[in-house]
């Protein structure tokens, strides 16, 4: 995989205003609620904003060209994307139009009113000609553009046309997340992402009977939309239902929805969109960003409000999907499956820069138990322990080598200094330390006692251990 390169977003920006509040009774006035506003009260990147700020989210770095009014909500836009990292922006500032706010008022994170400032009227020709000569001033600077198209003016479909012309002859992949029902527009986009009602909507002209069930109707309303429009493929969203993706030279296949709960909807288009550009910016192939996207987008409806995902709750969740790495919650499960008769083995460690002396451990302690749970610790744990430039392999790699040794049955990951929690939550038959440990310093030892467990000390290999391993390769550097 490449390192990825800039990624370049136009489209519609958005002020998200927040306002937190109670509510105990009804309005004497009017048959409503009175919020009383608390200090709960924030400003967050929406529209194409919260498209670039989920893809500084996932590693990588964003150009955004946009419009601004002449008010006091631009100034704030330009002061948040100052803040977040990897983030750059030329916003133009349209005297004649407003900046774009959408307030909501919240209750127990419930929205009940949301007010909207906007202009939905075109830009000028002249706001056109200025985006145009920030394109091709950046176009170099990236290797995929994104449209996000809110339908709030930005997008003119003269503008869209040219842009697209401009992605082509630079051989740049555009993507466009779409807003308005003439598809026509968008042709010659690489990839376009409609949501299931905008793909509906887009194809009713087409002539297209929607009388089938939804996976064959996306097949056949992609395939169309494809011939007609030159779309190298259509990722159409599903809700609840996944993603759908139907290709130009007729691969078609559905990822079903990752979302464990669904607690708001909002956003998750900008998050898909903000994946898959990231993904494809980086090299990986379509249908493996889909992948990654739709994880991203299973993760974003579980959150308040317009929300980002970070690479690192994609990892984390990677790493839950590995069957052989538990939760400490899940743990406790597990364990019930288990009858009195078989023996519970617990180890736990570093395993940094793994080597035989650890190979020849982990098979020994599994010899003498039928179910062995590693506890390993945490990146943060091991800088506690041994210092900021530790561990040398980070967890997730840590996590991916050890489950795939069969000697290993579960891996759960600590962030304490000792797993002594972990231990008592899964009171083991035996705990297992090397022989450079005596019995009594092995932690765990006096509890274990309180449900009859018993610590084994097993040999270990002369001269095989991390710190050797680190000093030889300090020695062959210099």
């Amino acid at each position: 995989m490449k390192e990825s390169e800039k990624i370049l977003c136009i489209g519609d920006l958005i002020l998200d205003h927040y306002v937190h509040g109670d509510i105990d009774r009804i309005s004497p006035e009017a048959p409503i609620p009175i919020l009383k506003a608390n200090d709960k009260n924030y400003n967050i990147l929406g529209g194409c904003g919260n498209v670039a700020r989920n893809i500084c989210s996932a590693n990588n770095k964003c150009h955004l060209i946009s419009i601004v009014g002449k008010d006091d909500d631009g100034l704030r836009l330009k002061e948040i994307i100052r803040r977040i990292k990897n983030l750059t922006s030329n916003l133009i500032v349209d005297p004649v139009r407003c900046t774009t706010k959408k307030t909501r008022y919240v209750c127990e994170n419930q929205q009940i009113l949301r007010v909207d400032r906007e202009m939905e009227n075109p830009i000028s020709t002249a706001i056109e000609l200025k985006i145009i000569k920030l394109l091709k001033k950046r176009i170099n600077d990236c290797n995929v553009i994104v449209l996000s198209d809110y339908n709030k003016g930005v997008l003119t479909n003269n503008l869209i046309k040219r842009i697209i012309k401009i992605a082509k002859d630079y051989k740049k992949i555009l993507i466009v997340d779409p807003k308005k029902k003439d598809f026509s527009v968008y042709a010659g986009a690489t990839f376009i992402t409609p949501n299931l009602k905008e793909l509906k909507a887009a194809t009713n002209t087409l002539g297209i009977s929607t009388k089938s069930n939804e996976n064959g109707l996306v097949l056949k309303l992609s395939k169309k939309i494809i011939n007609k429009f030159d779309f190298k493929a259509v990722i159409t969203t599903r809700s609840s239902n996944g993603i759908s993706v139907v290709t130009d030279v007729g691969n078609f296949f559905h990822l079903p929805s990752e979302a464990k709960e669904v607690f708001d909807v909002s956003g998750a288009g900008d998050t898909v969109l903000a994946y898959l550009s990231s993904s494809i910016s980086k090299g990986e192939s379509l249908e493996s960003s889909i992948k990654i996207s739709n994880v991203a987008a299973g993760l974003a409806v579980a959150k308040f409000g317009t929300s980002v995902v970070s690479i690192d709750e994609i990892e984390n969740t990677k790493q839950i999907k590995n069957n052989k790495v538990v939760t400490h919650q899940d743990i406790s499960k597990i364990l019930r499956d288990y009858d009195g008769e078989k023996i519970i083995g617990f180890t736990n460690g570093c395993f940094d820069l793994l080597h035989t002396g650890h190979i020849s451990y982990l098979k020994s302690a599994k010899q003498k138990c039928d179910l062995l749970i590693l506890g390993l610790n945490s990146d943060e744990s091991i800088k506690k322990l041994k210092g900021k430039n530790r561990p040398i392999v980070e967890q997730k790699d840590r996590v991916e080598i050890l489950s795939s040794f069969p000697f290993v049955d579960k891996i759960v990951v600590f962030e304490e200094a000792t797993p002594i929690k972990l231990i008592k939550k899964i009171k083991p038959n035996v705990i297992f330390k090397g022989k450079d440990y005596k019995k009594k310093d092995v932690v765990g030892f006096y509890e274990s006692k309180k449900w009859r467990g018993k610590v084994i000390l097993i040999d270990f290999v002369e001269n095989k251990s991390t710190t050797n391993l680190i000093e030889r390769i300090k020695i062959s550097v210099t």
